[in-house]
C-alpha cells in the first residue's frame, strides 16, 4: 500500500512537472497587455528535449552538475525567448531584432526612470526580480523531477516513447494535409533563437557595408515652384493610416478631420493627401526621418549607421543649395545628438534651445504647440529681408503612452510667458504605469493626441503661417500594436497644405488627392517623399524679387 501511494505521488509529480514545463513554452500573449495566457498545446521544444535527454542518459548515464546547470540555463533562455517572441509582435506590431533593439534598452529605461515615480519603478523592478526568481525555482524543480524519472529505465522508456510518438504525430501532420495533428503543437522557440543569431550575423560580419554608399543621389532641384516660400516638414509621431482605415479610430476622428478641412478652406488653405509605406512600425521614428531626408529606405539601425558614415547629400542640403536656411526643431532631443551633423542643418533647436519653462508633460515635457510657436518667433516671424526657411519638426506629444497630453491653447500668445515664468497651466500630471500598459486606455489617449495634433496644425495655419508657406505633415509610423492591433499595414498619411491651388495640382497629378482623406492607393515608400518634393517643386529660375516676396503675415482668429 505504501509503495502504491509513493508511486501515485511520483506519477503526480511527473505529470505536474511536464505540464508546467510545457505551459512555460506554449503560452500566448494576452493582448492588449504585456501579460500571457496559457494554451493547451504541445511544445516541440520540450518533446525534442525529452527524447534527447532519454538517449543521452541511456548512453552516458545521469547528468552531472554542469550538465544540469546547462540544462537549466537552456530552459530559461527558451522561456524568455518564448515571451519575447509572443509579446513583441503583440505590443509593437513587428518581430524583434535582438541585436538592434537591445541597444535601445538604456534609453527606454531612462525614460521610465525619469517619468515614473521612484517608488513605482522600484516596486516594478522588485516584482521582476521576484518573478524571475520564482521562474528559476519552478524550472529547476520541473527539470529535476523529469531527470529523476529519466534516470529510471521504466521512466526513460515511458517519456522517451511518449516523445517519439508525439514527434511522429507532428511530422505526419507536416507531411500530409489530411492529418490535423500539426495544429495541436505550438510554434517552437528554438527556430526563433536560431533566427536571432542569423540576424545578428547579418547585421555584423555578413553585412554588405557598401549598399548605402552606391545608391543614386537625390534629384537636383531649384525649388522654383515654391517661389521663395517657406517649407515646413512636420513628422507627426505615431500618426498611422489606421486613423482612416480602422473604424475604432476613424469614426471618432471623422468630425475632427472634416472640421479642420472646412476651417482651413475658409481661411484660404487647400489640402492634398496621400499614403506612403513607412520604413518602421510602432517605434524607431528616426528610421522614417532619415528615409525621408536621404531618399533611401532606412529600415534598421544598421542601415541608419551606414547612412551616417557616408557623405550623401540630404533633403536639407538640397534646400540649402537653393538658398534656404535649414532648421531642425527637436523638442524630444534631451541628450547630445552627434548624428545630427550628418544632415548639415544650419541650426538645430533641441529641448534646451527651445527654452521652455512651463509645466512638464511626462517624459517629453514640451508641448508641440509651444515648439511650433517658438520656432515661428525665432525663425519665421521676420517675413522680410531674410532667406526662406526649410523647417524639419518631429512632434513628440503623440508618442506612446500619449499622455499626459498638453491642453491646446486657442490663444497662442500664452506661450510667450513660458520662456520666462511658466504659464499655460493645465498640466495633467503623470500617468500610472498600469494605465500605460492597458491597450484600451492607450487607444483612447492616442485618439486625443491625434486631435491635439490636428488642432495645432489648424491653429498655426490660420493664425501664423505666411501665405507662401508649404506645410507637409507626415506620419512616421503606425502606433504600437498594443494600441491598434496586430497585422496592421505600415502605411502612414501624408498631407500637404498650401494657398497655391496650382502647386497642389502638381502633387495631385503625382498621386495625391484633394482633402484630408488619402486614397486607398499607396504612393510608395516614405523614402520617395523627398525626391518627389524636389521633382515637383523644380521649376524655371525666378528673379530675386519673386524669390523673396515682401508680404504681410496675416493673422486670423
Amino acid at each position: 500500500m505504501r509503495n502504491l501511494s509513493q508511486l501515485s505521488i511520483n506519477v503526480f509529480r511527473g505529470v505536474l512537472a511536464l505540464l508546467l514545463l510545457n505551459l512555460a513554452l506554449t503560452f500566448q500573449n494576452r493582448w492588449p497587455t504585456a501579460g500571457v495566457r496559457w494554451v493547451l498545446e504541445f511544445s516541440l521544444d520540450l518533446i525534442v528535449l525529452l527524447l534527447a535527454l532519454a538517449l543521452i542518459i541511456a548512453w552516458r548515464g545521469p547528468l552531472g552538475r554542469w550538465g544540469r546547470g546547462l540544462l537549466l540555463g537552456g530552459a530559461v533562455i527558451l522561456v524568455l525567448g518564448r515571451y519575447i517572441d509572443v509579446t513583441t509582435p503583440a505590443l509593437m506590431g513587428r518581430a524583434i531584432h535582438l541585436y538592434w533593439d537591445s541597444q535601445h534598452v538604456p534609453q527606454v529605461a531612462a525614460m521610465f526612470l525619469d517619468s515614473v515615480p521612484v517608488w513605482q519603478w522600484m516596486i516594478g523592478g522588485l516584482a521582476l526580480l521576484v518573478g524571475f526568481g520564482v521562474m528559476i525555482i519552478i524550472l529547476r524543480w520541473t527539470l529535476s523531477t523529469i531527470l529523476a524519472i529519466l534516470e529510471q529505465p521504466v521512466g526513460r522508456w515511458i517519456l522517451g516513447g511518449l516523445a517519439a510518438i508525439l514527434l511522429a504525430a507532428y511530422s505526419a501532420g507536416r507531411l500530409s494535409v489530411r492529418l490535423p495533428t500539426e495544429h495541436y503543437f505550438a510554434l517552437p522557440v528554438t527556430p526563433v533563437l536560431v533566427e536571432q543569431v542569423q540576424l545578428t550575423l547579418e547585421a555584423t560580419v555578413l553585412r554588405n557595408q557598401g549598399r548605402i554608399a552606391v545608391q543614386p543621389p537625390l534629384p537636383p532641384s531649384n525649388l522654383g515652384r515654391l517661389q521663395g516660400g517657406d517649407l515646413l516638414v512636420m513628422f507627426f509621431e505615431s500618426y498611422g493610416a489606421l486613423v482612416f482605415d480602422d473604424p475604432r479610430f476613424a469614426k471618432p476622428l471623422t468630425g475632427d478631420f472634416a472640421a479642420l478641412e472646412r476651417a482651413l478652406e475658409q481661411a484660404g488653405w487647400r489640402i492634398a493627401s496621400a499614403r506612403v509605406e513607412s520604413s518602421t512600425f510602432g517605434g524607431l521614428s528616426w528610421l522614417a526621418h532619415s528615409s525621408l531626408l536621404s531618399g533611401l529606405r532606412i529600415a534598421d539601425q544598421g542601415d541608419y549607421r551606414e547612412l551616417l558614415a557616408t557623405d550623401r547629400a540630404t533633403l536639407a542640403q538640397s534646400f540649402a543649395a537653393a538658398g534656404y536656411r535649414t532648421v531642425a526643431v527637436m523638442p524630444g532631443l534631451r541628450y547630445p545628438w552627434p548624428e545630427g551633423q550628418f544632415y548639415r542643418f544650419n541650426k538645430i533647436y533641441n529641448a534646451e534651445g527651445l527654452n521652455y519653462h512651463g509645466p512638464a508633460y511626462g517624459w517629453w515635457a514640451i508641448p508641440d504647440q509651444y515648439s511650433l510657436h517658438r520656432i515661428h518667433q525665432l525663425e519665421l516671424e521676420p517675413v522680410t529681408g531674410r532667406s526662406p526657411r526649410f523647417i524639419f519638426f518631429p512632434t513628440i506629444n503623440s508618442h506612446a503612452p500619449f499622455a499626459p497630453l498638453p491642453p491646446y491653447q486657442p490663444d497662442w500668445s500664452v506661450f510667450d510667458a513660458t520662456v520666462s515664468q511658466g504659464a499655460a497651466s493645465g498640466a495633467t500630471g503623470s500617468v500610472e504605469l498600469n494605465e500605460r500598459l492597458d491597450g484600451a486606455a492607450l487607444a483612447a489617449a492616442y485618439i486625443q493626441s491625434v486631435r491635439y495634433n490636428l488642432a495645432v496644425v489648424g491653429g498655426y495655419l490660420r493664425q501664423y503661417a505666411s501665405p507662401t508657406t508649404l506645410l507637409i505633415v507626415v506620419g512616421d509610423h503606425q502606433p504600437p500594436a498594443i494600441v491598434g492591433g496586430r497585422d496592421l499595414s505600415w502605411q502612414t498619411p501624408v498631407h500637404l497644405f498650401s494657398r497655391d491651388p496650382a502647386l497642389l495640382e502638381r502633387f495631385v497629378a503625382r498621386g495625391f488627392r484633394p482633402g484630408m482623406r488619402p486614397g486607398s492607393e499607396v504612393l510608395g515608400g516614405i523614402e520617395e517623399v523627398g525626391p518627389l518634393l524636389l521633382e515637383v517643386l523644380n521649376g524655371a529660375n525666378l528673379d530675386s524679387a519673386a524669390l523673396h516676396p515682401g508680404y504681410v503675415n496675416q493673422r486670423r482668429p
